[in-house]
């Protein structure tokens, strides 16, 4: 025993040191928060994002790899991969912004090649499957001039680079693809015909040149190693002396061209050979594809009677092919080109082919033969410039209810008793019938049965009016993100557009009404849109083109009998224009600016009603910028207008009260100039929209301005980047009347009556991150805290509380502001991982960040446009008005009839129990 217990001694004490090691491990690894993060189950519950890639710059179909896919490089400089079959996006990736990534070349065999850059150029060669980037090469050209006009495509494994330089000659150059070795020198091909009319064909370059009446059609391979010219009278081919070249679209098979958008001419054998097909519309697109019979031509074109036209032709006999011909008049595709092919035969030697179809709207198509859509992708919400949250309408049961109780029906119907107990009754009724309905699954009888929109009872549920760069309109729900209506309006211009939900949907039986200002596309002149909301139809004004340039637009603050605000625009020549006329007679006290950008320039104006129209009279002008030239406005913000001040003050530590300056006013300019001793100075600007005072400014010295500001409440925000420091910091200003109020309790605020200035309070905040987007959270009555949102470049949205960036955080705490609950102030913000409200989703390039308020006062709704769309709700306060998702319904229940259940025993046992002790 002795012996026994000796040897294991020695192992026992072995293992209580491991046991005791591995207690400190545990213990350490317990203190590391590895939960930071939402639920499992609420990802994707109230929130969604969608991918996008942008307008179609190249596109070609890999068919080398097992998974069929979409190669497609963007005017957004994205290359992604597309699912041949659902048209989502596989693999994406953002190369860099402005120049440095415009993708020049896209080439897909079994590896993917792009040219981006402007000199210096970057080759890539990435993997088809993966995405993975393979091999990476820059080059430099040595002369900068015509770098602009630059050619590239591969040939035989070789990269080929074209410069022309025009009237003078061609310098082509060859490299290795993989590693980008020079196969020689330059070769300079002379060509002194040469013009910016020329149209790449690979390899050949072809021009017309010439006077007129004797123009030449030439042509030269600008890759052959013997200089060979191809030069034919244009006469030969067609007979008008004003034409044009134009490539074939669709990566051709052949080199060729279209001349006058009449002829189609390829080249064979070092010959021009014009084809007895012509080209069937003059806005067609023209592609030359193989098939199992040989080329095939296919022509597409949208008509405004015949809709989508899709033929094709063989491109040896001539003749038509039938099975491939579409005319489809539902489809509205405008201008529609062909940007990639593929064509097969199936088993009863029929052709099967592929088409993706780009459009002027930016909407990209799959498409089958016949005109079969497979799925579509609008590439335009990759570029948004103005959104719209929009209440959705109630249903006709509420509506009736809503309506019974209004004070002006209810004079009417309480007139007669009849007439109220008549409708009483059919109130009830209606509540019945939806009662039954319900009860054996039928869909409640909504105003909308065909999309069934009516709102919730915490009103979440709304729709996004998106305004997107190519004048494209889109109706999104806000849920769900899918598309419920668009509408395309190419005359549009939307840079500047402004949006205003002139009425709401909350007045029935009036319907939602929606007007877009901006500008037309030809003329630079005004342009009003005014549709339903709800449905996406075109009401009112329609879309009204205007004779005048506009300067600004404004919703007048009351609205006429059908419960529809005026709007009220000002033209260059300072006349007011206000729709609809008949609400003239309501404009009063009504003041409006203009910000001149380049200038920093600001003017006010005051509209008056003189009894026969509205006129502006000039009543303050302004010079951001002061005497020195070269200040320019970069960010302007504006309190907005359904934004309440719930506190008109706030109570500090020693129980007296520090009112708010709460102006409703109140503008925050954002300028950056020059400065003779510190480079550039940014100055914000807080400017009284109304009387033209300056309220507060702060200046910035070495420092350029971020186009990023926001207002709300009492207090401004904007973003800067120190040149000096070499950070991006945040200045914060704070406004407030004192500890004694300017006016009476309960009076408006009036700019006219200010005696004197308000007290101002600034700081700056040091941002460690590089934001592109900055919003405010907003709620219905104001009741919960402000958060204001970040988009940074790492692609997360940051929501930071308003506590961290106010301006009277002490460096020095006192009781007094412990018990006001003042944060120490620390000069760099915090930026946590749960405080991301996007997580593990990246969002691209975000361009900006809109909020709207909800039903419930502790949520508000997000929307981040940019390359992603990402929608998703917050609650600064914590949801304090709403049960939590995980919350036991059942257990409660139990419990409450459990005491039910206990209460009427205890109460039995009781009365037993008196009336035993009363027989005593």
């Amino acid at each position: 025993m002795g012996v026994l217990s000796t040897s294991i001694k020695p192992n026992f004490l072995g293992l209580l040191k491991f046991l005791n090691s591995f207690n400190w491990f545990i213990v350490f690894f317990s203190l590391i928060n590895l939960s930071v993060c939402i639920y499992e189950d609420q990802i994707g519950k109230f929130d969604w994002r969608q991918t996008y890639v942008g307008r179609i710059k190249f596109s070609q179909f890999d068919t080398v790899s097992t998974a069929k896919k979409i190669i497609v490089a963007t005017e957004e400089n994205v290359l992604a991969a597309l699912n041949l079959k659902t048209g989502q996006v596989v693999w994406r990736h953002v190369l860099e912004s402005a120049s440095t990534g415009n993708i020049q070349l896209l080439h897909v065999t079994d590896k993917v090649v792009t040219v981006s850059g402007a000199n210096p150029y970057l080759v890539r060669g990435w993997d088809s499957t993966t995405g993975v980037l393979l091999w990476e090469w820059s080059l430099m050209l040595q002369k900068d001039d015509h770098a602009e006009f630059s050619e590239w495509w591969v040939q035989h494994g070789m990269l080929v680079h074209m410069l022309p330089v025009f009237g003078s000659h061609l310098e082509v150059s060859m490299y290795n693809l993989m590693t980008g070795q020079n196969r020689g020198s330059t070769s300079k091909l002379p060509a002194i015909w040469t013009n910016e009319g020329c149209v790449l064909s690979p390899p050949y370059y072809s021009c017309i040149s010439g006077s007129m009446g004797s123009l030449l059609l030439l042509s030269l391979d600008v890759t052959s190693n013997a200089v060979q010219i191809i030069s034919k009278p244009l006469s030969q081919f067609i007979s008008t002396e004003e034409s044009s070249l134009r490539p074939l679209d669709a990566n051709s098979i052949q080199p060729g061209f279209v001349i006058g958008d009449k002829k189609i001419v390829l080249i064979k054998n070092n010959e021009f050979e014009m084809l007895g097909i012509s080209v069937a519309d003059e806005s067609a697109s023209v592609a030359l594809v193989d098939s199992t019979n040989g080329p095939m031509v296919l022509q597409t074109w949208t008509d405004d009677i015949k809709g989508f036209s899709l033929i094709a032709h063989s491109a040896s006999t001539g003749k038509e092919v039938t099975e491939v011909r579409c005319s489809d008049p539902s489809l509205r595709l405008p201008e529609p080109e062909l940007a990639a092919v593929i064509c097969s035969k199936t088993p009863r030697e029929l052709h099967a082919c592929r088409l993706l179809v780009t459009a002027a709207d930016d909407s990209l198509h799959l498409m089958q033969q016949a005109g079969r859509v497979l799925w579509t992708r609008e590439e335009a919400l990759a570029n948004v410039v103005a959104v719209e949250f929009v209440d959705l309408p109630v249903s006709d049961l509420d509506a009736a209810i809503e309506s019974e109780f209004d004070q002006k029906e209810a004079a009417k119907m309480y007139s007669s008793v009849w007439a109220a107990f008549s409708r009483r009754l059919q109130t009830q009724f209606q509540q019945l019938q939806t009662l039954l309905q319900s009860l054996q699954g039928a869909e409640t009888n909504a105003r909308d049965t065909s999309t069934g929109l009516v709102r919730d009872y915490f009103n979440l549920h709304k729709i996004i009016v998106l305004v997107t760069d190519v004048g494209k309109i889109f109706g999104m729900d806000n849920l769900s993100g899918a598309i419920l209506w668009q509408h395309y309006e190419p005359s549009l211009d939307p840079s500047g557009a402004a949006v205003f939900t002139r009425r709401s949907a909350r007045h029935p039986p009036h319907d939602a009404y929606l007007t877009i200002v901006g500008k037309h596309e030809e003329t630079g002149n005004g342009l009003i849109i005014s549709l339903n909301p709800i449905r996406g139809t075109l009401v009112g004004e329609r879309s009204l083109q205007l004779d005048v340039q506009l300067l600004q637009c404004a919703l007048l603050h009351r609205a006429d009998q059908e419960k529809l605000h005026a709007l009220l625009l000002l033209d260059r020549d300072e006349n007011v224009q206000i729709f609809p006329v008949s609400a003239a007679p309501l404009v009063e006290n009504m003041f409006i600016y203009v910000a001149e950008k380049n200038t920093a320039r600001v003017q006010g104006y005051a509209l008056k009603y003189d009894g026969r129209s509205v006129v502006a009279q000039k009543t303050w002008s302004l010079s951001l910028g002061g005497s020195e030239a070269g200040h320019r406005i970069v960010a302007s913000s504006a309190k907005p207008a359904s934004e309440r001040t719930h506190s008109a003050g706030r109570v500090l530590g020693d129980r007296s009260v520090l009112y708010k300056y709460t102006n409703p006013n109140l503008v925050l300019f954002v300028t950056e100039g020059p400065d003779a001793i510190h480079k550039d100075v940014v100055v914000a600007t807080c400017v009284d929209a109304v009387s033209g005072a300056v309220i507060a400014s702060a200046a910035v010295r070495r420092a350029r301005a971020l186009p990023l500001a926001v207002h709300s409440d009492n207090f401004l925000a904007y973003v800067y980047y120190n040149d000096k420091h070499r950070r991006t910091e945040i200045g914060t200003m704070e406004l407030y009347e004192g500890k004694q109020r300017w006016l009476e309790a309960g009076a408006a605020f009036s700019s006219l009556r200010a005696s004197r200035a308000p007290a101002v309070y600034r700081a700056a905040y040091v941002l460690p991150a590089a934001p592109r987007a900055a919003a405010v959270t907003h709620t219905e009555r104001s009741l919960t805290d402000k958060h204001v949102l970040f988009a940074l470049s790492t692609g997360a949205i940051v929501e930071l509380p308003w506590a961290y960036l106010e301006p009277r955080r002490p460096v020095t705490p006192t009781p007094e502001h412990r018990e006001e609950g003042l944060i120490p102030y620390a000069p760099e913000l915090p930026l946590p991982a749960e405080a991301v409200i996007n997580y593990n989703r990246t969002l691209h390039r975000v361009s900006a960040i809109y909020t709207a308020p909800s039903g419930l006062e502790s949520t508000s709704l997000v929307l981040a446009t940019g390359l992603d769309l990402f929608y998703t709700r917050v609650a600064p306060s914590k949801t304090f008005d709403l049960l939590k998702d995980d919350f036991d319904y059942y257990l409660i229940t139990l419990v409450l009839g459990a005491l039910l259940l206990a209460t009427y025993s205890t109460k039995y046992f009781a009365s037993r129990k008196m009336l035993k002790m009363a027989w005593k």
